[in-house]
């Protein structure tokens, strides 16, 4: 009997993230790829990009995400910078999505990014906060 308990927690809990979409950016194809094996095997949906333009020209394509999780630093647009052309070219979309900065640092500049998530990442910490910033999604 606890057998089935269990298993039915575990389908309750995946339920709930299904249907969550993720867009995870990061220019480190590694990164980028166990970020979004850890996620998938979670029960989200999870979408990538290399590069902050190739966001952009994902997120033209894709439906709007519950969650961004954007590196900070990469060769063509810092995360910062990527933020602020998100801003500029999909105002609308910047309003309801919230981006979470992957940093290596302790701390990250000033920003309009809900909050960061330290890398390297502790796979249960990181679960954590993806599911918190993915409850605060619009």
């Amino acid at each position: 009997m606890e057998k089935i308990v269990e298993s039915k927690n575990l389908v309750e809990k995946n339920l709930s993230k299904k249907n969550k979409l993720i867009l995870i950016v990061d220019d480190c194809l590694d990164l980028l790829n166990l970020n979004k094996i850890i996620l998938e095997m979670e029960g989200y949906e999870v979408f990538t990009a290399q590069s902050g333009k190739e966001a952009l020209a994902v997120l033209d394509k894709i439906a709007p995400p519950n969650l961004i999780l954007l590196d900070m630093q990469m060769a063509d647009l810092s995360g910062p910078d990527f933020l602020i052309k998100f801003e500029e070219t999909r105002s609308e979309l910047f309003k309801i999505v919230p981006v979470v900065f992957l940093s290596a640092q302790d701390k990250v500049p000033e920003s309009k990014a809900v909050g960061f998530i330290r890398k390297p990442i502790d796979v249960d910490d990181f679960l954590e906060a993806v599911q918190h910033f993915t409850r605060k999604a619009k």
